[in-house]
């Protein structure tokens, strides 16, 4: 763990996450004891685009810029997390992460997590809604971009 970090200061950032939130105390302070605490200067790297994906990371402080194919696709902070797909499938990275400023945050491993998710439905349940809300977002975006560009050949 980085710097000051406690496993109770960190408990209290992951209840505020949309992801782990519907987590009893017992399950969170399991994921607080695996969590690496991680800091990142402006501009660093947090995960790249095609990297294989071993797990998330939990924004604990700062913002981070998403880019995908080298274009910008989302600003995430404090609370939210990134890389959770990877939790599921394995995959590699589809999208790059960097720090926009002074970022911490917390990383969790794709097998900790699915130690956890195995003895509770409920963050199962809290991670397809999760993934279901951010699919939803992508197709109505998708969905702008193909009405735009049919105004433009139109």
């Amino acid at each position: 763990m980085a710097g000051e970090y406690s496993v109770t200061a960190l408990l209290n950032q992951l209840r505020a996450v949309d992801l782990l939130r519907e987590l009893d105390d017992d399950l969170l302070g399991v994921l607080a004891e695996r969590v690496t605490v991680a800091d990142f200067e402006p501009g660093a790297v947090v995960m790249a685009e095609g990297d294989d994906a071993t797990g998330m990371h939990v924004i604990l402080r700062g913002t981070a810029l998403v880019e995908r194919a080298g274009r910008p696709i989302a600003v995430v902070g404090a609370g939210e997390h990134i890389g959770e797909i990877a939790l599921l499938d394995g995959q590699p990275r589809v999208a790059t992460v960097r720090a926009q400023d002074d970022l911490r945050t917390g990383f969790l491993t794709s097998s900790d997590f699915l130690d956890v998710l195995e003895g509770s439905p409920s963050v199962a349940l809290e991670l397809l809604l999760a993934m279901t809300a951010r699919f939803r977002l992508l197709e109505e975006r998708l969905g702008d971009i193909e009405g735009r560009l049919a105004d433009a050949d139109g």
